[in-house]
């Protein structure tokens, strides 16, 4: 299982703010992403702050698990052959923590996301479906934390009137809209 740092910026936009962005870089055309997010059924996975989902783009599927980390997010990913949380890579990975299946299904977003590199990271300009409710992001996942690499984004927003707040992450997101349709 590939493992990493993730050491993200991001903010919500408005529609003109995410247009203004897209204006500013050449970002790529938009790729569509399922993602079905995961955990047990006592909720093992959020009790430790962890998120878990499956990523599907095109016909690709992409397992990941997000925990608490220095100075970011420790990112666990594996390639699946499909939509399978159960695959017993999976399985065996979750059991060495002490969380065991059944896994369910939490929810899904799909996002509209167009990306552009840069010296200091990926771009990801978001519009995201949360059923029928939506937003837009910016996320700015740098290479390595580094003061001029915040400093390039906070300009990058400035320079589209945006004040930068750190947004909720897409889970948290989803699962508010749930809950408050409940």
């Amino acid at each position: 299982m590939k493992e990493n740092l993730e050491i993200e910026l991001k903010c919500l936009l408005s529609k003109e703010q995410f247009e203004c962005i897209l204006a500013k870089m050449p970002f790529s055309s938009p790729k569509i992403q399922i993602n079905t997010y995961y955990d047990t059924i006592e909720g093992a996975l959020q009790k430790r702050f962890w998120m878990c989902r499956i990523r599907e783009v095109k016909d690709k599927f992409e397992f990941t698990l997000k925990t608490p980390g220095e100075g970011g997010l420790n990112e666990y990913e594996l390639i699946l052959e499909a939509n399978n949380i159960h695959d017993p890579r999976i399985v065996d990975f979750f059991k060495q923590s002490g969380i065991y299946p059944p896994m369910i299904a939490l929810g899904t977003t799909t996002t509209h996301r167009r990306k552009f590199i840069d010296e200091f990271g990926e771009w990801c300009l978001d519009y995201n479906e949360f059923g029928d409710a939506f937003d837009y992001e910016v996320e700015y996942e740098l290479f390595q934390y580094l003061p001029k690499a915040e400093q390039r984004f906070t300009d990058i927003l400035s320079s589209c009137n945006i004040h930068y707040t750190q947004a909720k992450t897409k889970f948290e997101r989803m699962l508010n809209l749930k809950k408050d349709r409940d």
